[in-house]
């Protein structure tokens, strides 16, 4: 295995660069929180509320609330550094919460991270990671994701085209389309998504000129997006059970009640205002195709594809590449995927079997299987991970690609390799509990009191992402919201009839839109970290180059979408198009495509930039070992269920 010399390898990036950046981030963060906590709502009234609403002496709702998320946030895009903003911040939230240096560091590891890890729910999110991204590095051991890599990269290639630029581009736009069809496919969870979709890529991008980051961007673009419009996911039954419990207070409308008989077909009536969804996912197929990438995305895919066209001119045979030169085949990589796939299915079909529907009687099949999956879909997908790590050990044994000690030693080295990683899940779960604790939802939601008739989808989305990208959770933030703006809505039924029954719609899609939105946007989310992880992309890089795309995307739902909808009374349906013109169009506006001539070896070889230090951790990243380097990745270059 070759090494550049030490003294072709870029400098650090000096001390003063990451204080001055870490400076300005957390005095941005300071007075965010100044601003919300000078004329957001009074939380001390807010908490005398809640405790009156709910009977419940303890219900807190703090100033200090929002304090940990912002100083997250700011600490990760200002060090670079996850695991160490995190942790920093977390232990500051701990602080302000208890008013003291002592008992809030006691407090943070006793009942923030201690609570986290005492959570059944939260354990099988962690073992479910780990398992798969083990199962993925035994994959790449025995050589199965190898051949579907080179498949998929010939399709098209001539012989003879290896080292040609317009070859590199057309197997570069071959992987990010593929990389989007699979997501979409991959519908049933944005868990399973996340991790099956971009380890399965990973392999495949590094050898195609496609960067971690932008993979990272089509995976997660592709997981809860998928996951919360599919028609079965294990997001339908949480959020068939949310809307649920909003059905009396519609119920009571006539002007709303032939429209949402059931929860189900409220959810059905919602999914056309779904307008995030949509257009973050035509963005992505416009990405994938074009090759257009935004903002500091164009410096990863241009240092992307100088790496591919020095690999043509003189290609390193690293010990990973060697060892998957074997016999491995694409199918040694399906069948474990497909063995967790039917496990996860099965267990939620089992789950859900003795479901009722509306009328009293046994469900059908579809609501069988969406009752398992609110009721057990964790447990599933661990089972599943379980079972597929399980699978791939013994076949690679069985087949003759590992001996049964290499198999067993590969899925642990995965394992190991994903701890640095869990510890930014777990931390990032614990500064949910501080969030929670301090009453931050209630908060951020009390901005839309008084708020209604076609103003309030839109305010709604809007409040949603936010409350999503502090706490890092779009399920939670569905729980907290839909309660609230659901009778908001209705109240509108009363003096504006049969124009309203659009409002009430769009504004409870509203809801579970900007909670991904949001959740998309925040480095404390869980989909965003699996995103990074399985597609060997630094977290504060995935954050960093993904947040323009989301963003583009939000712009094009709030002004097409619920804008449009609820102040001009057009059909959603007739906006699509005009919402995916925004979206696609600022792409094309803003966005601009990797040059013809980073393809060229020629002129890749004149070009020894920054971004050459990742090629010598590219081996590290194929086995999933990169996690270790995470920590130390200095490069000044941009970026549930929750």
């Amino acid at each position: 295995m070759s090494h550049e010399p030490p003294s072709a390898l870029p400098a650090r990036e000096p001390w003063q660069a990451t204080a001055r950046r870490t400076a300005v981030a957390l005095g941005l963060a300071f007075a965010a929180w100044w601003l919300l906590d000078t004329f957001g709502p009074d939380a001390a009234a807010l908490q005398s509320a809640l405790r009156a609403r709910t009977s419940s002496p303890d219900a807190s709702v703090r100033s200090t609330a929002l304090l940990g998320p912002l100083l997250a946030v700011a600490l990760v895009l200002g060090l670079r550094r996850p695991v160490v903003g995190l942790v920093v911040a977390l232990l500051l939230a701990g602080v302000a919460h208890t008013g003291s240096l002592g008992a809030g560091v006691a407090w943070t590891v006793t009942e923030a991270w201690g609570g986290t890890l005492r959570s059944t729910d939260n354990l099988l999110i962690l073992g479910f990671t780990a398992a798969m991204l083990g199962l993925v590095h035994v994959g790449i051991a025995a050589g199965g994701f190898a051949d579907l890599a080179r498949r998929v990269a010939a399709i098209g290639r001539r012989d003879g085209d290896s080292a040609r630029a317009d070859d590199g581009a057309a197997s570069a736009r071959r992987t990010r389309v593929s990389t989007v069809a699979l997501g979409v496919a991959v519908f049933f969870d944005d868990y399973a998504n996340a991790l099956l979709v971009g380890g399965t890529m990973q392999p495949l991008a590094a050898r195609t000129g496609v960067s971690r980051a932008m993979l990272a961007f089509l995976v997660d673009a592709t997981s809860a997006a998928v996951a919360g419009v599919a028609l079965v996911s294990t997001w339908v039954g949480f959020e068939i059970g949310l809307l649920k419990e909003q059905l009396p207070t519609l119920q009571a409308h006539a002007a709303i009640a032939e429209a949402v008989p059931s929860a189900y077909a409220m959810f059905l009536a919602v999914l056309p205002y779904r307008f995030y969804c949509l257009f973050v996912l035509a963005l992505a197929i416009a990405a994938a195709w074009s090759g257009r990438a935004l903002g500091a995305m164009r410096a990863e895919e241009i240092a992307a594809a100088q790496r591919w066209a020095r690999e043509r001119q003189a290609p390193r045979r690293s010990k990973v590449q060697q060892t998957e030169a074997a016999a491995g085949r694409w199918f040694d990589a399906a069948l474990p995927i497909a063995a967790l796939m039917v496990t996860v299915a099965g267990w939620d079909l089992a789950a859900g079997w003795g479901a009722l529907g509306d009328d009293g009687q046994p469900a059908d099949l579809l609501g069988r299987f969406i009752a398992g999956a609110e009721s057990a879909g964790l447990q599933a997908l661990a089972l599943g991970g379980l079972v597929g790590s399980l699978v791939a050990i013994g076949w690679s044994a069985g087949r003759g690609l590992l001996r049964p000690a290499e198999a067993a030693r590969s899925w642990l080295a995965g394992v190991v390799g994903t701890l640095p990683i869990l510890l930014i899940l777990t931390t990032a779960m614990a500064m949910r509990v501080v969030t929670e604790a301090d009453g931050a939802g209630p908060l951020l939601a009390a901005m839309l009191d008084g708020v209604s008739g076609p103003w309030l989808p839109l305010l709604s989305f809007l409040t949603a992402g936010v409350v999503a990208f502090m706490t890092g959770s779009s399920w939670a933030t569905m729980g907290i919201l839909l309660p609230m703006v659901v009778p908001l809505a209705a109240g509108s039924l009363e003096t504006d009839g049969a124009a309203a029954v659009g409002w009430v719609l769009a504004s409870a899609a509203a809801v579970l839109d900007g909670a991904i939105f949001g959740d998309h946007c925040s480095p404390l989310s869980d989909t965003t970290v699996m995103s990074s992880a399985a597609s060997g992309c630094p977290h504060d890089l995935h954050v960093r180059t993904q947040l323009p795309y989301a963003l583009l995307a939000m712009v094009a739902a709030a002004s097409c979408g619920y804008g449009a909808t609820a102040f001009l009374g057009v059909a959603p349906t007739l906006v699509w198009p005009a919402g995916v013109a925004v979206a696609v169009g600022g792409l094309y506006l803003w966005g601009q495509p990797v040059p013809h001539a980073a393809w060229t070896p020629a002129a890749a070889a004149g070009e020894r930039g920054e971004h050459d230090e990742h090629d010598e951790h590219d081996e590290h990243h194929e086995h999933h070992e990169h996690h270790e380097h995470h920590e130390h990745h200095e490069h000044d270059r941009p970026g549930g269920a929750p």
